[in-house]
């Protein structure tokens, strides 16, 4: 985002002459929740609020299908329905008989659990609601030609300004993570894409896997690609380069990158990092500091050396989050998390103890289960309802961004409902 926007002096200087001293120690936390309610683009968000829009379901899949290899479950029919995408897979045999974890979006309440033979050939559609325990595959064929289906994918917005308020529009960083199997039942892929970097300074991105030990899960990096592109360069936010790290807690962390540019970017051919708006100005040129950039995609493979580990892992067990300097100078880092995350340190102590003085009900981050969303523009608010006025990138009525914030049961696919002129344009 860029700095000049709404910008609250409300960093203090250091205590005495300790002027090296963390800068977060020396944050005033008086006067704090009225300037972020003042400046949130909603008049006030709903007591309690999780920020969450999807929910964790399980269910036992069991029936007999002749020549059955694969089983799906679906977010839609993929006969009627274009987009649909994979919630879970893994293989079977004819004597169908599995627990399949998933992932929904909260907007949604049926799902379809699909067999099909080692050809891709549909045998067995069956709608199911999502919280239904036990899905009986009948004796029904799917007829006509299926859609094209493709694995979930988890969109990850974040504001870079934590914990000061920023412009609220959630694209400083916007990565998106599907999960897809490989032939190694004990193995699965993670494939993130940094898509966009709406920020002019450094950022670092890393996964935690949450509630996996470090040494519970092998993980390697198709080396096809890479996040890192400078080998020799100082590292910043994360000094190693290693591709797993240990939390502080013990889990298991996936080492994205030090420096989004640069993980987007080459260098630039003076050898500095080319910092630019990445894919958020809708015409970029050097005079408003906008570039357009191919998305970069890297390959993660998560070893957890046990099949029944890997088809139950889901999307609701990653906590994607950035890092941020704080301050101009020296090692002052926080960490930005998705709201059921917000409190945790993961790879700094960046709250001295002091995280219960952030637990508002404001988030940095969103977690987003709509594999076409868009990401609103630079300095477009994601949504705004204020002082009687609706506007931002998501302000279709009955499916707003501000209505959610009211309610959280209610507009709850309001990401499915962009304001044109107000999102990249893909």
């Amino acid at each position: 985002m860029r700095k000049n926007f709404l910008r609250t002096l409300f960093i203090i200087v250091a205590i005495g002459s300790a002027v090296s001293s963390c800068v977060r120690d020396n944050f005033k936390y008086y006067g704090y929740e009225d300037q972020l309610e003042g400046y949130f683009p909603v008049d006030s968000i709903e007591n309690g609020h999780t920020w969450t829009l999807t929910s964790e379901c399980s269910s036992f899949v069991k029936g007999s299908v002749p020549g059955a290899a694969k089983l799906y479950i679906l977010s839609g029919n993929p006969f009627t329905t274009t987009g649909v995408e994979i919630l879970a897979e893994t293989t079977t045999e004819s004597r169908v008989s599995k627990q399949m974890t998933y992932m929904v979006p909260t907007a949604q309440s049926k799902v379809f659990a699909a067999v099909l033979d080692e050809d891709g050939n549909y045998l067995r559609l069956v709608q199911a609601s999502t919280n239904q325990e036990t899905i009986n595959l009948d004796n029904t064929v799917p007829s006509g030609t299926p859609n094209t289906v493709t694995p979930q994918r988890i969109f990850y917005c974040f504001e870079a300004d934590y914990p000061n308020p920023g412009d609220w529009d959630y694209n400083d960083v916007v990565m998106s993570i599907t999960k897809e199997p490989t032939d190694n039942d004990e193995v699965v892929a993670l494939k993130v894409r940094l898509d966009a970097v709406g920020y002019l300074s450094q950022i670092a991105a890393a996964v935690r896997l949450v509630g996996y030990g470090y040494d519970e899960v092998d993980i390697t990096q198709d080396e096809a690609s890479t996040f890192y592109r400078e080998p020799d360069r100082q590292r910043l936010f994360i000094k190693q380069s290693d591709v797993k790290l240990k939390a502080l807690n013990g889990d298991a962390v996936i080492n994205l990158f030090d420096d989004a540019h640069l993980a987007m970017f080459h260098l630039a051919s003076d050898g500095s990092v080319y910092r630019r708006y990445f894919n958020t100005i809708e015409n970029p040129s050097s005079s408003n500091n906008g570039a357009t950039q191919s998305p970069m995609t890297v390959t993660f493979y998560l070893n957890f050396h046990d099949a029944y580990l890997a088809r139950s892992f889901t999307l609701a067990e990653v906590d994607p989050f950035i890092l941020v300097q704080y301050g101009t100078a020296g090692e002052n880092f926080w960490e930005v998390h998705t709201h059921p995350y917000k409190l945790t340190e993961i790879l700094y102590n960046y709250y001295n103890g002091a995280a219960q003085s952030y637990n508002n009900g404001f988030s940095w981050a969103l977690a987003i289960p709509y594999g076409k969303f868009r990401y609103p523009l630079e300095e477009q608010p994601i949504g705004m309802r204020k002082n009687s006025i609706v506007s931002g990138a998501y302000q279709e009525s009955g499916h707003s961004f501000g209505e959610w914030m009211l309610d959280h049961a209610k507009a709850q696919d309001w990401y499915e409902y962009p304001a044109e002129g107000a999102v990249y344009a893909k």
